[in-house]
């Protein structure tokens, strides 16, 4: 065979593993939409009028006259779109359009239009759509166009239809317009496209590892044709944030989920040193009040605690309080925030979604000297390390030697029931990033938007007259761009007006550039479609989703997904919460987690194992999320983050018996692509600073074994060595939906430094992520230059798998590499305790490692 027939042969070997696997959980007439669905919903036209005799909406909104439409579109129970509802319409137009990424095994899209109504909505009618329709591969005649195609390849689908509701010509109709793109024919570029902010070029980043980076970690080289030649110097977080803020001279913007005005940010020997300076006093709140006092602007912006109260601290403990008492009578402008219900929500939703839900953005922006001395620029850090208690940790991570030191003042244990005296602390791992240059006007707006809607306008400083506002002189000529992402709605953010105005009154869809033909239907009033190969050309007609009339900005969850997709060697994740795509769960499929993150992952992981292409993903996740992890909101979320880690093994172990069916290959598991670690910290009694015996259960226990989790709190994804995405978004639904929790993160990349088919770059990415391996396992291992490797794959696996013995040995030792094994493992298609676990529990706990489902606690709370 030539090299085309050799590459036919492989596509097609590579399909049919694929199809073998999909087939294997879907049903009969089950089709594999993994791409993106385009959804315009146009009008309806002679609805039935339900409301004709509604007593009870006459006696609930004074008004009695005709069905208040919307409608809804479901792959299953997965609801892809929900418009915005028209009161007393039975021939309303919407004209609004969706960009859905799917990843679905499914029979096809339902229509559905509803009434709704003050008690519960009724059917208007409905309309199934066969995913058979949206499904075509390419033919003879298009790989005649195009020898690049292969049998099995999906083409681009479009439907233009006017269709009768349930098939019945009185229930009126329902006139949509839906695209398929397969995945292969999205970009692939490095920009995401079709979202709220644009990247920007010119910009300097730093990555950091915790809130302080001692320096103690195994040196890291990289650079050059030997990946030896430079020597990464890391950053520290929060020496940097306090020298940014003395340094600042027009406005300092502090965004947060918890600001702690007590902490300091400075420890040990530069504490001292800068408390007998007496200029600026690291202690958080005292070092904002003396900034404004100085005339500098300094606006805080904190999600306000329902639960708390002035002697209350709440549920979360995140200080808004305290805070809100100690900025009174400064020039510090501190505003708290709640999150928001909607017009649609009645009075007891809306109030059930601001003791929910949280604003979870973590940001600083503010005006520093430029590196070179000329004049000023722009500065912002993001990421998911908060201003507050229990954050400042380093790769040493303590437990019990700097309880009357470093962490005197600043002792945090939300996973045991321990004094302050008497530790562990609870370690802390986390991620952030900075930037310099024209990236930050984003922030700065993304601040601004928010402030607005729910601040006072009054109080921003105007940053074109600082000369703040312009691209080309804030570009400081750095090799990085940078692109902004959020999970926010209108309820909470006061978007660009232009933007606003052209998403709710673009109504366009070019027909032009496809050849539509026309198809005679049953059921249906009006039918065309068009079919290509070749035409990849995707016009984003808003920048914006829209749920139920609002504006949504989801592009986070966009971000996650189109940097996966372009995924050619490895994944490196770390994420406090990882759950999600309860469309691909073996029971609850119809929780409201919905988000596509782990059904990608399971779907690239399949994708290269038919390839026979090497490829790993590495994910790091706290052992437990934090809390007393017997008690039942914490039980209830290692069930859901279990049941999705479940279905991505479940996929990738039928991809792997398709390939060993297929094909001589033998002996391949699961844990050669994916594998999920934890941290853990164990010290001897040897220099211990605490000064209480022990009294709970938990400190005589933990007195014993001297050990504790490493508590993950990072929201970061790594892709390729090329790309670094970190910010304030954990993998759930919380953080992924847009409408729930607001979350902001920056994507970041050399542009040169970028991968290859072939091979991963060696720039500053690559560098930070060996850093960070060297932080957590204690060595710099050669291996770990080339993740996708299965020599790399088995260094790491042995090393979690060596400290594991030594972190649940009898004998108390110091740890000086941290890498675990995540307590569960994988056989016979189900998610079990790890082997050796007493009773199938966490160490030093009675709390299930697997999880028990909660039939108290709301889904919505802890998905």
């Amino acid at each position: 065979m030539d090299h085309h027939q050799l590459k036919e042969a492989a596509k097609a070997s590579k399909n049919d593993i694929l199809n073998k696997v999909f087939h294997r959980r879907g049903k009969d007439g089950s089709k594999m939409l993994y791409g993106l669905l385009h959804i315009k919903i146009m009008n309806c036209k002679h609805l039935r009028n339900l409301d004709r005799l509604g007593i009870t909406k006459l006696i609930l909104t004074q008004k009695m006259d005709k069905s208040d439409p919307y409608v809804m579109a479901f792959i299953d129970d997965y609801r892809l779109l929900k418009t915005q509802c028209y009161d007393d319409d039975l021939n309303p137009v919407f004209n609004e359009q969706f960009y859905c990424p799917v990843a679905h095994f499914t029979d096809g899209v339902t229509f559905k239009v509803k009434d709704k109504d003050p008690v519960k909505d009724e059917s208007l009618g409905k309309f199934f759509l066969p995913a058979s329709e949206l499904i075509k591969t390419v033919t003879d005649n298009d790989i005649k166009d195009d020898p690049n195609l292969a049998y099995g390849d999906l083409k681009r689908v479009g439907l233009h239809k006017v269709v009768y509701l349930d098939g019945k010509m009185l229930h009126g109709t329902l006139e949509f317009m839906i695209e398929f793109i397969p995945t292969r024919m999205l970009p692939k570029t490095m920009e995401v496209p079709g979202v709220y902010f644009k990247p920007m070029q010119g910009n300097d980043v730093k990555l950091y590892i915790n809130a302080d980076d001692d320096g103690s970690a195994p040196v890291v080289k990289y650079g050059g044709r030997n990946d030896d030649l430079k020597v990464w110097t890391p950053p520290r977080l929060w020496r940097d944030i306090y020298d940014a803020i003395c340094n600042a001279k027009h406005f300092i913007y502090v965004a947060g989920w918890s600001v702690d005005v007590d902490q300091y940010l400075l420890r040990g020997e530069e504490l001292r040193e800068a408390l007998a300076d007496g200029k600026y006093n690291p202690r958080i709140g005292e070092l904002l009040a003396s900034k404004s006092e100085e005339g500098v602007v300094v606006n805080l912006m904190q999600w306000d605690d329902y639960s708390s109260t002035f002697l209350l601290p709440g549920m979360m403990g995140t200080h808004d309080e305290k805070a809100r008492q100690f900025f009174k009578g400064t020039k510090v402008n501190s505003r708290f925030m709640s999150m928001a219900g909607g017009d649609t929500n009645t009075m007891f939703e809306g109030q059930n979604k601001k003791m929910a839900f949280t604003h979870h953005q973590k940001y600083i922006v503010l005006d520093v000297p430029r590196a070179d001395g000329e004049g000023r620029e722009l500065l912002g850090f993001i990421g998911g390390i908060d201003l507050t208690e229990g954050r400042w940790d380093n790769r040493k991570h303590p437990l019990f030697r700097s309880l009357q030191s470093q962490h005197k003042g600043d002792v945090y244990s939300k996973c045991f029931k321990v004094r302050c005296e008497h530790g562990p602390r609870q370690p802390w791992h986390d991620i952030h990033s900075s930037v310099r240059g024209p990236e930050v006007m984003h922030l700065a707006q993304a601040f601004e938007e928010r402030w607005m809607k729910q601040g006072v306008a009054g109080e921003l400083v105007s940053r074109s007259r600082l000369g703040f506002d312009n691209e080309i002189t804030l570009d400081n000529g750095g090799g990085w761009c940078a692109q902004l992402s959020r999970s926010i709605d209108s309820r909470v953010n006061a978007f660009d007006p232009s933007v606003r105005r052209e998403t709710l009154s673009n109504s366009g869809t070019s027909k032009n550039k496809f050849n539509w033909y026309s198809v005679r239907e049953r059921d249906t009033k009006k039918s065309e479609r068009f079919e290509t190969a070749t035409i990849r050309d995707l016009s984003y007609h808003r920048c914006l989703d829209q749920k139920k009339g609002r504006l949504v900005d989801n592009s986070i969850h966009l971000t996650n997904i189109h940097h996966i997709r372009r995924a050619e060697h490895f994944i490196y994740i770390e994420s406090q919460y990882f759950m999600g795509s309860s469309f691909m769960w073996s029971k609850d499929n119809s929780v409201k987690c919905g988000n596509m993150i782990a059904a990608e992952i399971a779907l690239k992981i399949c994708d290269k194992v038919a390839a026979k292409e090497p490829f790993a993903v590495y994910i790091l996740l706290p052992m437990w999320m934090e809390g007393i992890p017997t008690a039942g909101a914490t039980q209830g979320l290692l069930y859901f983050q279990r049941v999705t880690i479940e279905a991505m093994y479940q996929q990738v172990e039928d991809a792997l018996e398709a390939r060993m069916a297929n094909s001589s290959d033998y002996g391949l598991k699961v844990s050669d692509y994916l594998n999920i670690y934890c941290l853990g910290a164990r010290e001897c009694s040897a220099g211990s600073q605490a000064t209480a015996p022990s009294v709970s259960d938990d400190e005589k226990t933990l007195n014993m074994t001297r050990r504790h989790q490493i508590y993950i709190h990072s929201k970061m994804m790594i892709v390729d060595d090329d790309v670094a995405l970190i910010g304030t978004a954990n993998i759930n639904q919380r953080s992924m939906d847009g409408c729930r929790d607001s979350e902001i993160m920056m994507t970041s990349w050399q542009t040169d430094h970028l991968a290859t088919k072939e091979s991963t770059p060696k720039g500053d990415i690559h560098a930070y992520r060996l850093h960070v391996w060297a932080s957590i396992t204690g060595q710099m291992n050669a291996k770990f230059r080339n993740p996708n490797s299965p020599e790399c794959v088995n260094a790491m696996n042995k090393i979690a798998d060596e400290n594991w013995k030594k972190y649940i040995g009898h004998e108390t030792i110091d740890m000086e590499s941290h890498l675990l094994p995540f307590p569960l493992e994988f056989k016979g298609g189900r998610i079990l305790p790890r082997k050796g676990l007493v009773d199938g529990n966490f160490p030093d706990t009675n709390a299930k490692v697997i999880g028990t489902k909660s039939h108290f606690l709301p889904e919505l709370m802890l998905t």
